[in-house]
Formats: C-alpha cells, structure tokens, sequence
C-alpha cells in the first residue's frame, strides 16, 4: 500500500497549508482539544501527516507538533517539525510521550485500527487525549450514496466508499466501542460538516450536525 498507494504523488503541493473548509475544521478540532486538556503539555503527536498542513496550523497555534506518516511527504519536511516514517506500531519512540495523538481520516486506511489505538495509548500522557477523525457511516449522505448505488442511480457506483485505500468503515457505534476497548474513555462526539463557509455554518450544515448526521466522525476519549 505504501507503494502503490501512498507513495510521492499522493499528498500534492496545496495540501501543505489548510484552505478555509479545513481552517475551520482544524480551529474546531483545536477547541474542542483544549476544552477537554487536562494534561500539563501541549505536545501533540499527528498520525499520517501528509503534506504537513494541521501540523502547521496546531504549531502557529501554541502546540509542540510532531508528526509521522508511512511515507514522508517533502512537503512535511518543510514544516521543521520531528517527524516518524513507518506505521505507528512499528515506530520506536524511545521515552517520548504526547499529551494529544491525533489520527485525522487515518485511521480507515491503517491495517490493524485496534493495533494502532493500543500503541496511541502507550504514547499517551496520563490525562491525555487521542482524536480520532473518520468518515461517518452513519450520515446522510453516505446512507442516500449507498441507496443510489443499489437502485443503479449512480455513475460510479460504491465509489463513496473509497475501497481502494479505506479498509475500514466506522459508525459513532463501532468507533466508541473500538476506542473503549483499546483503552480509552470517550468524552466527546461529533459530526461537523466539512463546508466551503469560512466563517458560518449553512443551515443544513447546521441541522446535520445538531442531528448527528454529518459525513465526518470526530471522536475525543481520554486514557481510561
């Protein structure tokens, strides 16, 4: 997969700085990580990096970042932060710990989710946090996706499911358990939509989340 899939053409030149929609997305994932920090430090770990940009956008924000990816995008290097090649289990951190391990629409791609969240848990301070950010199976717009593709209204039809690179798919349900059994207590849930207003969320926008209902799924737990 490293090769095939991940290799110097995925991640391009424009994904090193965050656009609006990922500005916003980013802030919001900030505050939420700082409403529930408990923990002393702000050195905060982001698995499968990219290009570099919420590493940029966390570091110009007052937190120690750091970052890994399977392949290490040029593009990451030139935000100067520490950065790890490999998949997470494998990498030897020495004694270092995080008070934050981000795994941000990471997790879907990785082999083993469960192998990943016990190492996070490893490298995580006492009173720490992990998020985790995936597609939400449960939202809307994957549930009308997956009707289309049944009744053939559809061009490409599965292509929602992104089967190429996503070997998982998670539901605020499996996610939850998944987290809990890896060893973490989750404290908060949300599905923010991922628009194009800088500043303000649409209406439906608005409603999707207030229903739960948006296509990204961001969880908070805390080392149990």
């Amino acid at each position: 997969m490293a090769t095939a899939v991940y290799g110097a053409a995925y991640h391009r030149a424009d994904e090193a700085t965050a656009d609006a929609r990922h500005e916003r997305h980013y802030g919001r994932q900030i505050a939420e990580l700082e409403r529930h920090h408990a923990s002393p430090g702000r050195r905060l770990l982001d698995v499968g990096c990219g290009a570099g940009a919420f590493v940029r956008f966390a570091g110009a924000r007052g937190w120690d970042t750091e970052g890994t990816d399977v392949v290490v995008t040029e593009w990451a290097r030139g935000a100067g932060v520490r950065l790890w090649e490999g998949e997470l289990p494998s990498i030897s951190f020495g004694n270092t710990q995080y008070d934050v391990v981000r795994f941000n629409h990471v997790l879907e791609h990785t082999r083993d989710p469960l192998h990943e969240l016990r190492r996070a848990r490893e490298l995580i301070v006492r009173e720490g946090l992990l998020l985790v950010g995936v597609p939400n199976l449960a939202g809307l717009s994957p549930w009308l996706k997956s009707w289309q593709s049944r009744l053939g209204l559809k061009t490409k039809r599965w292509r929602h499911y992104a089967a190429l690179h996503h070997l998982w798919f998670f539901t605020p349900g499996t996610l939850r358990q998944l987290v809990t059994v890896a060893g973490f207590r989750v404290v908060h849930w949300e599905t923010p939509t991922m628009g194009r207003v800088r500043s303000r969320r649409t209406p439906y926008g608005a409603l999707l989340e207030t229903a739960r209902l948006g296509s990204v799924l961001d969880l908070y737990a805390r080392v149990d």
